[in-house]
């Protein structure tokens, strides 16, 4: 099983590209979540010493671009701080790879990406949630299944964790899993966790695991938070996190149609048995319940429809 420090490599067969992504920061004592991320898109036949060249460029780039930063913010010179050229390879067992070599064939499990003196083990086609965010509206007592693109796993073997999130903020925008596929994972943070970061009034609750989750009383004002882990056999990806974009609100005073119909089949039946159950409206609640959702047509007009 990999490691925290990972490279993520997507190669699927029959496409001519790859992708490449990884969490990166110079300084070592950067949390994990405040990493950027940095993502790459390129061709299966390109040289290794393209790609290298590439990703070395592009974290140089960052890395001066914090540094132009730091002196704007300390009002410091710009002899007092300068950015150091970051040394980029892919290493196996210690030696580097050919920079000849094809991409296609440089990225296999267990190599080395290696970014000055730190290691990333390159992870191939790892089960990886490409997208991930919450329904709305939510509904007490009217479970909640998050809508989720999954690659190279199963939703039935990842791991859900749900929590409730109360604040005083209003809410404006969503935190989504989208977000796992961003430039930089320090500029993701929505309006809503920022403000509730800034009030210190964010307090988060673990409120259940597994696929779905029901809604109580208890959740009424509150948005959620799921957490997923994909995994597949003994591979595990990197979990994904989404809020919800709306708070919990109550549910109807009286059972919906449908709920009424699922006390008919509230268990399952023997495999060589099925049910079958027949629904006879009366005339009279039909037309009825047409004129209340088209009032302003003649009664006459929707008998006649309908017939």
């Amino acid at each position: 099983m990999c490691e925290l420090s990972r490279v993520f490599v997507r190669s699927v067969e029959n496409e001519e590209r790859m992708q490449i992504r990884f969490r990166y920061h110079p300084d070592i004592q950067t949390p994990f979540s405040q990493q950027r991320v940095y993502n790459f898109d390129r061709l299966k036949t390109e040289g290794l010493d393209k790609t290298i060249g590439h990703i070395a460029t592009k974290i140089n780039s960052i890395v001066a671009r914090r540094v132009r930063r730091l002196q704007k913010k300390n009002k410091l010179p710009d002899a007092d701080v300068a950015p150091t050229e970051v040394c980029v390879s892919l290493n196996e067992d210690g030696s580097v790879i050919s920079s000849f070599e094809p991409n296609a064939s440089a990225w296999t499990q267990g190599r080395c990406l290696q970014i000055e003196d730190r290691l990333f083990r390159v992870c191939v086609n790892v089960p990886t949630i490409r997208k991930m965010s919450l329904p709305q509206p939510m509904m007490v007592g009217f479970s909640v299944y998050a809508n989720i693109n999954l690659e190279f796993g199963d939703i039935a073997d990842c791991e859900f964790t749900w929590y409730r999130v109360s604040n005083g903020a209003t809410v404006t925008s969503s935190e989504e899993s989208g977000n796992l596929l961003s430039e930089d994972a320090e500029e993701q943070e929505t309006n809503v966790t920022k403000k509730c970061r800034k009030n210190n009034k964010q307090i988060e609750t673990k409120i259940g695991v597994g696929r779905s989750y029901i809604p109580t009383a208890d959740d009424v004002g509150c948005q959620l938070k799921l957490e997923c882990t994909p995994i597949r056999a003994e591979v595990t990806g990197e979990m994904v996190t989404a809020m919800s974009s709306t708070l919990v609100i109550d549910g109807p005073a009286v059972l919906c149609p449908f709920e009424k119909r699922h006390r008919l089949t509230e268990r399952l039946t023997s495999p060589d048995w099925f049910v079958m159950i027949f629904f006879y409206f009366h005339h009279c609640l039909y037309l009825h319940s047409c004129m209340l959702l088209h009032h302003f047509m003649d009664l006459h007009a929707i008998w006649q429809a309908h017939l």
